[in-house]
């Protein structure tokens, strides 16, 4: 193993780089997801393909985005900590072996649930014989998927974030050379026409192509670490089954934000319609750019650090890191909600009104995607808390949080969506993660973990984004229809930002401050 050693300087490298690498594959993704509108519509095998997606992306969400490693990487820390290198290569090795059991196992038994789902159908409800039909071909996708978000563990462990950040754009690639490829999109003079069941089916195949191609890519950081990339099936031990005991509650705790938003996708399909679904599935999609930017991006960075800090068992350092993290995440995180919230409809327009999506379309994905825009500060906090306490142990109380915030978001949703429509199950989220946080920052002091956040401090961390919703907005009503084309978007963008920094600067100008200084040191 690396003998790099994760520093506060190394986890703010790390936010920035998968932060820098996220925005190139959210940027692919904004393209593929154009291109998928473009080709299927607002139709029926889109929907099949968005509720057969749901199952492989929530473990990709999962896995990929913080349950192995917040199961693998304190344990990691505490064998090297505590026996050196080699040790800490063996846990490594037979939990890979385990998981990839595990994984093989549960694959089988949900494909065997498929076939038997689809034999009893039989042909009298076409529309779930074709998400069958879909999800028999992307389950498999897991495996990768999980075995590559492992992968990425002790490289993030030992200061490696590029080929793991590289992951989700590799799957965009593959998947748009799908669509170009498979589906015959139609031209500015041509009358459209529905991509067909079997190009679905081919681009799911594509898909878990791309999900094995991801697996692949970490060979040359898994190995500079110092680990093998196969998983290998060896004779386990106490610091094995520990780790693996852990591996759920961590999952558990993690699963909130994604199963809440796997099960409005689900509850919206049912009650307010299948064509319905596509519009819930496409305002997560926009809400995942802010989210994997900024909340995901530093809970990645800042995670090594807390393993480190409470392998050590300096607790003022954790609590320090903590509220580092915090502070400078909702900062960003406000600000992205209040500008994306501000140009929500223009940047929908801009994206999607193509082919088969139309500008009553647009309205109604953009009243979705504000209302989804509300649980970022909740899930950024909760990601931290979750992550800090798994680091000091506790996996069981977060993981207890996170399933009671499950209720809660179905409650909502059954009372919100009949009387709302799609906007409603943005609303449930929302209210949900905003429990769970405050449940998480609850008992920190039982764990020698200080406060995250001082609410004096509350109204200058969140007044530079709200000074760049305001002025964002305030252009887009200037700018009119011209907000809703690229020019138009740049500068209601542009000038967000720039409200959002120059508040920070007059308001936060510590924080600022050692921003600038953490992009000079990157610099160089």
């Amino acid at each position: 193993m690396s003998s790099r050693q994760v520093t506060g300087r190394t986890a703010f490298h790390g936010a920035l780089l998968t932060s820098a690498w996220t925005l190139g594959s959210r940027l692919l993704g904004f393209v593929r997801d154009a291109l998928m509108v473009a080709a299927f519509g607002m139709s029926a095998e889109l929907g099949a393909f968005n509720v057969a997606w749901i199952v492989p992306n929530l473990f990709r969400k999962l896995f990929g985005e913080g349950a192995v490693g917040a199961a693998i990487q304190p344990a990691l820390a505490r064998a090297r900590e505590e026996g050196g290198i080699e040790r800490a290569r063996g846990l490594f090795m037979r939990f890979h072996g385990l998981l990839a059991m595990t994984l093989v196992v549960m694959v089988a038994v949900g494909e065997a649930a498929i076939w038997l789902w689809r034999a009893r159908l039989g042909e009298s409800d076409p529309e779930t014989a074709l998400a069958l039909r879909y999800a028999a071909i992307l389950l498999p996708y897991a495996l990768p998927i999980c075995l590559t978000a492992l992968a990425a563990a002790p490289q993030n462990l030992t200061g490696r974030f590029v080929f793991p950040a590289l992951a989700p754009l590799l799957l965009n690639l593959v998947w748009i050379t799908c669509l170009l490829l498979l589906v015959d999109l139609p031209g500015p003079a041509e009358e459209a026409v529905h991509a067909s069941a079997d190009d679905g089916a081919l681009l799911c195949f594509g898909v878990l192509a791309g999900g094995v191609l991801q697996w692949l890519l970490q060979a040359p950081g898994v190995r500079g670490a110092g680990f093998p990339l196969l998983p290998r099936l060896a004779p386990g031990d106490g610091e094995v089954r520990r780790t693996m005991r852990s591996f759920l509650p961590a999952l558990a705790g993690l699963a909130a934000i994604q199963i809440n938003m796997a099960l409005d996708q689900g509850l919206v399909w049912m009650i307010v319609g299948p064509e319905a679904n596509t519009y819930a599935y496409l305002a997560n999609r926009l809400l995942q750019l802010p989210l994997a930017l900024i909340s995901i991006s530093a809970a990645t960075g800042a995670l090594p650090l807390f393993a480190r800090l409470a392998a050590e068992r300096n607790f003022p350092g954790l609590s320090h890191a903590l509220r580092n993290a915090a502070e400078s995440s909702l900062i960003l995180i406000v600000a992205a909600a209040a500008g994306l919230f501000a140009v929500a409809v223009p940047t929908i327009k801009v994206l999607f009104e193509h082919g088969h999506f139309e500008s009553g379309d647009s309205e109604l994905l953009g009243a979705t995607l504000r209302a989804y825009l509300l649980c970022l500060p909740a899930a950024t906090l909760s990601g931290l808390l979750t992550r800090v306490r798994q680091a000091r142990g506790d996996f069981a109380g977060p993981a207890r949080i996170a399933l009671i915030s499950v209720p809660v978001n179905i409650g909502l949703d059954l009372l919100l969506l009949p009387r709302f429509g799609v906007p409603g199950a943005g609303i449930a989220t929302a209210a949900a993660l905003s429990v769970q946080a405050l449940l998480l920052s609850r008992g920190l002091g039982t764990l020698e973990i200080g406060a995250p956040l001082r609410l004096r401090r509350l109204p200058r961390l969140v007044a530079p984004g709200l000074v760049a919703g305001a002025l964002a907005a305030v252009l887009v009503w200037q700018l009119g229809a011209k907000a809703a084309t690229l020019p138009g978007l740049a500068v209601a963008i542009g000038a967000g930002a720039a409200a959002a920094v120059a508040a920070t600067a007059v308001l936060l100008p510590r924080e600022f401050g050692e921003f600038r200084g953490g992009l000079r040191r990157r610099r160089r």
